[in-house]
């Protein structure tokens, strides 16, 4: 299990989108040089371009913790608060699946997850949902990281396809009707901004 960081930005100015880029990939250069970095996936909504999801995964809480208070992370994070809203979610990864090497024209999907019920189930669920979904031909990857705090029973999953038509086919697998039985999901479709999804070990599924 990985530790999570799921940032939301959302642009104030929504011409301000080039220099929010520019100013998140310098910064993401940096963060993969910190100790316990694993890996981030940047994303832009299709529905909602203003807004932007970042998932960064760590090995240890302790190891993004001293990140926080570098100068060069309170610098960055001065220019950030300029030119968006930021809303930081910091989670455990549960789950994480890895099918084909992803490719630049890949398609990206966030579902924001509430589960009232039984999480323990919703994840079992999950990872029979994982399993099924990476058979369909087009599957790329897939996670699931659960709000430590700031969203009581809520959770966050990340699929990657490669073609519209392969994510519609997840969604119509009786595991995914399972899923839907235990959670209420939004389903947001995003394009990648930077990622180096690669590095760390998959984890249980």
């Amino acid at each position: 299990m990985s530790f999570t960081v799921i940032n939301t930005f959302t642009l104030l100015d929504p011409s301000g989108a080039e220099e929010f880029e520019a100013r998140f990939l310098s910064h993401v250069e940096w963060m993969r040089a910190q100790p316990g970095f694993l890996a981030h996936q940047a994303v832009r909504s299709a529905d909602r371009p203003e807004v932007y999801v970042n998932l960064g995964w760590w090995e240890r809480p302790e190891d993004f913790q001293p990140v926080l208070a570098r100068t060069t992370f309170k610098e960055h994070a001065e220019e950030f608060h300029r030119i968006v809203s930021v809303e930081a979610d910091p989670s455990a990864g549960l789950a994480r699946l890895d099918g084909a090497p992803g490719e630049p024209g890949d398609l990206l999907f966030v579902d924001f997850i509430t589960v009232e019920g039984d999480t323990d189930a919703f994840v079992g669920a999950y990872r029979a949902y994982a399993r099924a979904a990476a058979a369909v031909e087009g599957f790329v990857a897939a996670d699931l990281a659960k709000s430590l705090f700031a969203r009581p029973g809520g959770f966050t999953a990340l699929t990657r396809w490669r073609t519209g038509d392969a994510a519609r086919a997840a969604t119509a697998l009786p595991q995914y009707a399972a899923l839907t039985a235990l959670a209420g999901i939004r389903t947001a479709p995003a394009t990648p901004v930077a990622g180096n999804r690669a590095v760390p070990a998959p984890a249980e599924v």
